[in-house]
């Protein structure tokens, strides 16, 4: 057999039908064709920004497949959100629609709060029938709108509270009830410019529950809060009934150790030279009036162990120029120390610890308070390396006028294990040239801060010789009109952030020869989240 030409005449047929083919094709185009279609794809994952009660679904913009120069492909995105994870059942799709935008918005109008949601986009074409695969998320969900700030002590009473708002939209009604459904009362709040109300008249040691709504029924907030136990519920030692100033002075050591004395709103008691040895807790008597005032003509001494030493909504006042709260020189052993909502003023210092002899503190807490003209022994002074001093904590407080923060004396080591200092605000703090922390040897562990706002001072600087083996900072600023070191410790703590505008920018009317007479409320809305929460709108 002649193989060659038997493969030759084998190809020759297969051409012919070939071509056969495609003059069918050609004559027939129009009528073989089809409708159009258009290949598209998605152009990245979907990406999900959360604020709480509100997120963004975002994603790359689509693409698609060139149809000719005269077929213009324009891009679109089919976006479903649905209850239903597999998204078979369209009656629980609560959105489902065609976009031209790369983005969605969705908060507590388009989804209930705390409800699991799914979301799915792809892109489809403007001509054609050709749509690209779903990029789905994983499950959705928002935070219920709350427009509650948290209470603050010196705002609830055993009978009373002063609840706080923001506002969002229109709001019409605040219910409160106890937290047992009953005695429920409703309250107008439609007014725009109500952003607090004081509700009184309320049951003592109880559990109560506050909601607020907008017309159409659904919540904007919900706060759970306790009024406070009367003094005789409580079973507190009662000095509200004496008017001797010095009754304080008097009982502090004839009471059992962990004892909580309750003194009377209004009412000053002097306080000469007193060691303490045992643990107590002061507090004024449920109320808004205005704080128990306890004169220090001398200080505390402490000697002893012990586990709390606590003061809550009191005012310490004294002598700038040589009383103190707490000047310690005993052999003493603390576990905590606390100021809660007090006011401190006009004193030499708040703590020093001094003179020979073991004595440690383990917590040193200065929350919710406001600490104003305090002289050379700031608010914490270690004076002798017998002592030890580890965890510092200033927050939600506000410093006005106080030379140092922290000090060690010039021979003395540090031996700080954690500083934090939070939702803090500091004007002509410190001053002077000083120092947030001045430790010239030894060492301190972890310096944190956040949400701190610090404003005008006349000079002041971070850290003397030593500092902090670790150092944290976050959404923290210091206004424009701080004179502050220049060098690697003195200056500015690494991360705070240097705001544009000076304290008459950013506080409603800061006083810069009498500090202590001034307003930091914050108007500059940039900083809303920052400093003391008390100065917060």
């Amino acid at each position: 057999m002649n193989y060659q030409a038997y493969f030759t005449k084998r190809w020759l047929r297969r051409g012919a039908v070939l071509m056969t083919l495609i003059l069918i094709y050609a004559c027939k185009e129009e009528d073989i064709r089809g409708p159009a279609t258009s290949l598209t794809e998605m152009g990245s994952a979907i990406t999900i920004v959360h604020a709480d009660t509100s997120l963004v679904l975002t994603w790359e913009a689509g693409r698609a497949a060139w149809e000719g120069d005269d077929r213009k492909v324009e891009v679109a995105y089919e976006v479903q959100v649905s209850s239903d994870s597999t998204f078979t059942d369209a009656s629980q799709n609560v959105i489902d629609f065609l976009t031209d935008s790369t983005s969605i918005f969705l908060s507590d109008q388009e989804l209930t709060p705390l409800e699991p949601y799914f979301a799915r986009v792809r892109t489809v074409s403007s001509t054609g029938t050709g749509a690209s695969s779903w990029m789905r998320t994983p499950r959705l969900q928002l935070k219920p709108i709350n427009l509650f700030t948290p209470i603050k002590v010196w705002k609830l009473s055993h009978e009373a509270v002063v609840l706080n708002f923001g506002r969002h939209g229109e709001l019409t009604k605040m219910v409160l009830e106890k937290a047992d459904g009953t005695n429920s009362q409703e309250f107008d709040v439609s007014a725009d410019e109500l952003t607090a109300m004081q509700l009184d008249g309320l049951s003592s040691n109880t559990d109560y529950v506050a909601r607020l709504f907008r017309p159409d029924g659904r919540s904007l907030g919900e706060l759970e809060f306790k009024t406070k136990p009367t003094v005789e519920e409580a079973g507190h030692i009662d000095l509200r009934g004496s008017s001797d100033p010095q009754i304080l002075q008097n009982t502090l050591n004839t009471v059992p150790d962990g004892s909580v004395i309750a003194l009377k709103r209004g009412m000053t008691y002097t306080m000469g030279g007193l060691t303490l040895n045992r643990g107590v807790t002061l507090i004024s008597e449920p109320g808004f009036g205005p704080q128990a005032r306890i004169e220090m003509s001398s200080s505390f001494n402490v000697e002893g162990t012990m586990n709390l030493i606590k003061f809550e909504d009191v005012h310490f006042t004294g002598d700038i120029g040589g009383s103190y709260v707490f000047n310690i020189s005993g052999e003493a052993s603390i576990n905590k120390i606390e100021f809660e909502a007090c006011r401190i003023s006009e004193l030499r210092g708040v703590m020093r610890l001094q003179s020979a002899g073991p004595k440690s503190v383990n917590e040193y807490v200065i929350n919710n308070s406001i600490v104003q003209n305090i002289g050379n022994y700031g608010a914490l002074t270690v004076d002798h390396n017998d002592v030890s001093e580890r965890d510092v904590r200033f927050t939600n407080s506000t410093f006005i006028n106080v030379q140092w923060l922290i000090r060690y004396g010039g021979s003395v080591n540090a031996g700080l294990n954690a500083v934090l200092i939070e939702n803090a605000t500091l004007y002509q703090s410190p001053w002077d040239n000083r120092y947030i922390i001045d430790a010239s040897r030894g060492e301190i562990g972890g310096f944190t801060m956040r949400n701190t706002l610090i404003g005008y001072t006349t000079g002041g600087r971070s850290f003397n010789r030593v500092m902090p083996n670790s150092s944290a900072v976050s959404n923290s600023f210091a206004t424009s009109d701080i004179r502050w070191g220049s060098n690697a410790t003195q200056g500015m703590i690494q991360g705070v952030v240097a705001y544009g505008g000076a304290s008459e920018q950013v506080f409603a009317a800061p006083d810069k020869t009498n500090f202590a007479n001034s307003d930091l409320t914050i108007i500059d809305k940039t900083l809303f989240t920052v400093g003391d929460p008390r100065w917060r709108p």
